[in-house]
C-alpha cells in the first residue's frame, strides 16, 4: 500500500539539462512524552499512542521515497507519565530522556520546542536536549541576560538527494521554528524572567531571510502553534498565538509544520501545483498521524560551470496519515527497526518498567469512582477531589495574611482527560478503592503550579462565560436532538468555581468561540451568580480563586484572570499538593461534588449528551443525572439524552 499514490511517478519527463527531485518530509508533533503504545493512568495497552507507532509509519514512508527528511513540531517531552519519570529519576541520574533516545534511534533530521516543552523549568530541558543528535531550532526565544538566543534559532542542512535518474545533487534545506509567546506567561512560575519570546511571525521571517541569505534552496518552518485565521500577516495581533497559516504566507517560507492545537490538517489529500499557497501539515497529537509533505523541486543546468543550481518548486502534495486503522499494517513496520538494534529495546523495556513501578505507588484510597464522563452536565466527584486539595493548600498558604484570609475563598477546577478532540477513551475512570501515584496523575495532568488571584464579583461571571462556551447554543423549540458539547473546545478550559451557585442557559448564544481567541457581543449564559450560602455575588465583591498559573496568566484565553491580581504563586505544582491531601487524609476520600452549576434553557429540545463508552459502566451516576443512553454517536462516543 503506497503512502505517496502517484506523487512520485507524475514528477513529469525530464528534459536535457532539467533535473527533478522528489523530497519528503515526514512529520510528528504534540507527542507528549508518549513514546510507548501504553497508557499509564489506566496501567493498560493502548494501540492509539506512541511515538513507536508513527515510528513505523516513518520507516514505511522512508521504504518508498530515497530522500526523506525527519522532523519533529515540540510538546514532545512532557504531557505522560514517562516525562514525569524522566525529569524526576532519570535526567539526575545522567540517563537521556527516553523520548530524545528513541528520536536519535529512529533518525530525525531537526525539531523544534512547544510550550509544554518548558513546564518542567530550563535546566531540565537543557539536560533532554543535551542527548540529542539533531539539532533543536527556535527563532523567537532569547536569554535576557545576554540577548543570545536560547537555541539555534535555525539551522542549513545538506542533502545529497537523488533524481528520478539517480543522479545526487546537492540541496541546502533551511530550518527554522517558533513557539506561541505565551510561554513566557504560562510558564513564568518555573522560568522567571530568564526567557524573552518574541513574535512568532517576525521571527520565522527573519530568519527565513537570513537562511535564503546563505543560499537555503528550501526554507522549512516547524511552527508550534495552530493554523489561525489564514489572514494577511497584516491583520494578526502582535504576539499572536496560532500563526502557521500566516507564516505559509511568508515570500520565504517554503512549507510549513503546525502543531499545538492538537488538529489534523489537511483531513483529505492536498496535491497543489507551485502556484498556490504553500503547504502546511499538521499531525495529530500523542503520535495520532504521521504528516508527510511531499515536494517536487526542479533545476536546470546552470550555464556557467562553478555555479550553483537554482532549484524550484514545481507542486507538492501534503497529507496526514493516521497510526489506526487500515495503517496498522504500515505502523507495523517498526518491528524490524527494534530488531535490528537490541541496544534501543533493552532500554525501551527498563524505562516502561521504571514508569510503571513510579506510577504504581500507593498514596491512600476513595470510596467512590472518580470520572468525567459526565462533568459537563453536572460537577463530578473527580473534579472535586482537585477543588478540595486545592483549598486546603490555600487556607495553609493565607493563614498568616488576616487580610486575604478574611476574603471569601472559592476553587477553580476543570476536567482534564475529557474526551473533546482527544476522542472517546480519553476520560479519567478511576474505580474505587486504593489510589496510586498514576491516579493522581490522571486527574491532574499538566505540572501546573498552585496560583491565586483577587479578583471581582463582576469579574467571576467574565470568567464563567468563557467556561460556558463549552456548549451548542440549543434552540428550545425544535424539538429534535440537539447535541449540547462542542468537542471543539478544550474540556481542560471548563472552568468550574466551586464555592459559586449559578445557572448556564445554553439558549443563549456563547459568549466566545471555542478557542476563545473571539469575543461576541451577547447577553452571555450565566444566570443567577451566588455564593454557596445563596447570597447574590455583588459586582464589587472582592474574592480570592485558587487556580493554577497556566490560567492566572491567562492561559485558555481567559483575559480576566491574566487581568486579576495574582496575590500567591505557590512554588509547588498542584499535582503534588493534591497528592499530599490524599496521603494526609485520616481516611478514605468520600468526596461529595459541590452543586456549583445547573444547566438550563432547553425548552422542548431533546438535548444530547457525547461521552466516552466507559460511561456504559457508571449506570445509576447517568440515572441520578437524569440521562438516558440513546446508542452510538460518531467517532466511537456514546450519545445520552438529557431529560430535563
Amino acid at each position: 500500500m503506497s503512502l505517496c499514490g502517484d506523487f512520485a511517478r507524475n514528477l513529469g519527463q525530464e528534459t536535457e539539462g532539467l533535473s527533478r527531485v522528489h523530497l519528503r518530509l515526514l512529520a510528528t508533533s504534540d507527542l507528549h512524552a508518549n513514546l510507548l503504545p501504553y497508557n499509564y493512568y489506566t496501567d493498560s495497552r493502548d494501540d492509539g499512542v506512541g511515538l513507536l507507532r508513527v515510528a513505523g509509519l516513518i520507516a514505511a514512508a522512508r521504504a518508498e521515497a530515497p530522500n526523506c527528511l525527519v522532523l519533529d513540531n515540540g510538546d514532545t517531552l512532557q504531557g505522560a507519565p514517562l516525562g514525569d519519570v524522566a525529569v524526576a529519576d532519570m535526567l539526575p541520574c545522567g540517563a537521556p530522556h527516553p523520548m530524545i533516545d528513541a528520536m536519535n534511534a529512529i533518525g530525525y533530521d531537526a525539531a523544534t520546542l512547544g510550550n509544554h516543552d518548558f513546564d518542567y523549568g530550563l535546566e531540565a530541558l537543557e539536560a533532554s536536549l543535551a542527548g540529542a543528535r539533531f539539532p533543536v531550532v527556535l527563532a523567537n526565544a532569547v536569554r535576557r541576560d545576554d540577548g543570545t538566543s536560547f537555541l539555534p534559532p535555525s539551522i542549513l542542512l545538506t542533502r545529497l538527494l537523488s533524481d528520478r535518474r539517480g543522479q545526487l545533487h546537492e540541496v541546502r534545506i533551511g530550518i527554522t521554528g517558533s513557539v506561541p509567546p505565551q510561554v513566557a506567561a504560562w510558564n513564568r512560575t518555573i522560568l522567571g524572567n530568564r526567557l524573552e519570546f518574541t513574535d512568532t511571525v517576525s521571527g520565522v521571517a527573519r530568519e527565513a531571510a537570513a537562511l535564503r541569505g546563505r543560499g537555503a534552496d528550501l526554507v522549512i518552518a516547524l511552527v508550534h502553534g495552530g493554523l489561525g485565521d489564514g489572514g494577511d500577516t497584516g491583520d494578526l495581533a502582535e504576539g499572536a498565538e496560532n500563526t502557521a497559516q500566516a507564516i505559509a504566507g511568508l515570500a520565504d517560507v517554503d512549507a510549513v509544520v503546525a502543531g499545538h492545537t492538537h488538529e489534523v490538517h489537511p483531513t483529505t489529500f492536498d496535491c497543489r501545483p507551485a502556484t498556490d499557497r504553500t503547504p502546511i501539515v499538521q499531525p495529530g497529537f500523542w503520535g495520532s498521524h504521521l504528516g508527510i509533505i511531499d515536494i517536487a523541486i526542479e533545476s536546470e543546468e546552470p550555464q556557467r560551470r562553478g555555479t550553483a543550481r537554482r532549484w524550484s518548486i514545481a507542486k507538492s502534495r501534503t497529507e496526514a496519515v493516521p497510526t489506526s486503522g487500515d495503517n496498522a499494517e504500515r505502523a507495523s513496520a517498526l518491528r524490524p527497526v527494534l530488531r535490528a538494534n537490541p541496544r534501543l529495546r533493552r532500554k525501551l523495556a527498563g524505562q516502561h518498567r521504571a514508569t510503571r513501578r513510579f506510577t504504581g505507588r500507593e498514596i491512600g484510597a476513595c470510596r467512590v469512582p472518580l470520572n468525567t464522563y459526565f462533568s459537563f452536565v453536572a460537577p463530578c466527584a473527580a473534579t472535586q477531589v482537585v477543588s478540595d486539595a486545592q483549598i486546603a493548600a490555600a487556607r495553609s498558604t493565607l493563614a498568616q495574611d488576616p487580610i486575604l484570609s478574611g476574603l471569601p475563598l472559592l476553587s477553580a477546577v476543570a476536567p482534564f482527560r475529557c474526551g473533546g478532540q482527544n476522542g472517546p477513551h480519553h476520560y479519567t475512570d478511576i474505580p474505587a478503592g486504593a489510589l496510586q501515584l498514576r491516579h493522581a496523575a490522571d486527574l491532574y495532568v499538566y505540572p501546573n503550579f498552585l496560583a491565586i488571584l483577587r479578583t471581582r464579583g463582576r469579574d467571576l461571571r467574565c470568567w464563567l462565560e468563557r467556561s460556558a462556551s463549552l456548549y451548542r447554543q440549543i434552540d428550545p423549540d425544535d424539538a429534535s436532538p440537539q447535541l449540547l458539547v462542542d468537542h471543539a473546545f478544550a474540556g481542560y478550559n471548563f472552568d468550574r468555581i466551586d464555592g459559586l451557585l449559578y445557572d448556564i442557559d445554553v439558549s443563549r448564544p456563547a459568549r466566545t468561540n471555542a478557542s476563545g481567541d473571539q469575543l461576541f457581543e451577547t447577553d452571555g449564559r450565566i444566570r443567577n451568580l451566588r455564593y454557596g450560602d445563596g447570597r447574590p455575588v455583588q459586582p464589587d465583591d472582592q474574592v480570592l480563586v485558587v487556580t493554577n498559573s497556566y490560567r492566572a496568566a491567562g492561559g485558555g484565553h481567559f483575559r480576566i484572570c491574566e487581568a486579576s491580581e495574582t496575590v500567591v504563586t505557590d512554588a509547588n505544582p498542584v499535582r503534588d499538593h493534591l497528592v499530599r491531601y490524599i496521603r494526609e487524609a485520616n481516611a478514605a476520600l468520600s468526596p461529595r461534588p459541590s452543586p456549583t452549576f445547573r444547566l438550563c434553557g432547553f425548552g422542548r429540545a431533546e438535548v444530547v449528551v457525547e461521552t466516552g463508552p466507559g460511561a456504559l459502566g457508571h449506570t445509576e451516576r447517568a440515572r441520578e443525572l437524569g440521562l438516558v443512553h440513546r446508542g452510538s454517536g460518531e467517532g466511537g462516543f456514546e450519545r445520552f439524552a438529557l431529560m430535563a
